[in-house]
This record gives structure tokens, sequence and C-alpha cells, in this order.
């Protein structure tokens, strides 16, 4: 069997759009792989959902011609099988950029929330947005490609933390990833 795919919000919005300037790319990637492999994390359904509720200047043709498209495809939500990896992965991100202090006999941190987390020498925030982190949870449980262009600090601290609890024995399943909106060589 040939891998199944696990597609980011923003891979979601580039092959939807023939205007964005990541979909040729895309949809040359995506022709090259069976469409009943690639599914949609509900988390990014969601996020897409909101950006049109929130934008007052999308045409209501705009809005159905994207959820036709969001209906091609079979969507996977965060369950109980997603629990683990969010866990671990949201844990190994404080055990790796988390500012601990000693508290009662037990260590706490204090960032309370992924985004407060930043880098222990510039402070600059890193990035990290919980939507990705639940929808790399999808992908662990499901052992899912997650396609995916966040190239960003917060994806890839997601990316170093789910290593690092693969990698100690905590979740079994790496987080494997591609980003079928660079452009292709050949």
């Amino acid at each position: 069997m040939s891998d199944a795919y696990l597609l980011d919000t923003n891979v979601i919005c580039a092959l939807a759009d023939a205007n964005h300037s990541g979909h040729v790319p895309a949809q040359q990637r995506f022709q090259q792989v069976d469409p009943q492999f690639v599914l949609l994390p509900t988390m990014a359904v969601a996020e897409i959902e909101f950006g049109m509720a929130r934008a007052a200047n999308v045409r209501p043709e705009k809005r159905e011609e994207l959820r036709r498209f969001l209906g091609r495809f079979e969507q996977l939500p965060f369950d109980e099988n997603c629990v683990r990896p969010y866990s671990v992965v949201r844990a190994g991100l404080w055990w790796i950029h988390g500012t601990a202090r000693q508290r009662r006999k037990q260590l706490a941190y204090d960032e309370k929330h992924p985004e407060e987390l930043a880098e222990k020498v510039t402070g600059r925030e890193l990035g990290i947005d919980e939507p990705d982190l639940i929808i790399a949870s999808v992908a662990m449980a499901q052992n899912l490609v997650l396609v995916t262009n966040d190239t960003g600090a917060g994806m890839s601290r997601v990316r170093e933390a789910a290593e690092k609890v693969c990698r100690d024995g905590l979740f079994p399943i790496r987080l494997r990833t591609e980003n079928w909106l660079a452009t292709m060589s050949d």
C-alpha cells in the first residue's frame, strides 16, 4: 500500500484556489497520488471555516466552491487515538523549550500554552500554534504523512518534539512530513 496523506490547512487552501501561488506545484504532486489516500483533519477544515466566517468579503459562490472541494475528502477528527501523541508531543515541547521552576516537590513551568513558549537565548516566541499540534497528532495517531507548507519555527518545533518522543520510546510512530507547495525539480 502507498502512503496516505493528511493535508494541513495551507496545502488545502493552495489546492482549492487556482490563484494561490502554490497551486501548481501542489496540484502536480496531488495528481501523483491516489485521491482515496488523501485525508483532511477536521481541525484544518475548522480553521478554513473560521477564516470564511471572519472574512466579510468572501463571495457566497466562493464559499460553496471551497466547501464542495472539502467535501471530496474524508475528514479525520481529533479523537481518542490522538490523545497520546498530542500529550507526549506537547509535553516534549515543554521539556525542550519550557521555563522550568520547582514548586512543592513537583516540576512546573512558567508557560501555560504552546503559544507562550520562546527561544531560551533570544526570548523570541517559537510560533507554535495549537491547531498545528492537533493536526500533527492526528497524523501521528493514524501514521499518515502530514503534507504542510508550514516551514516556520512553530511547526519545526512540533516536529522536533515529535522526533524526541519517538526516539525516547514515548510514542512509536514518527511524524513524517512533505511539502507539496515546493516547486518540483523534474
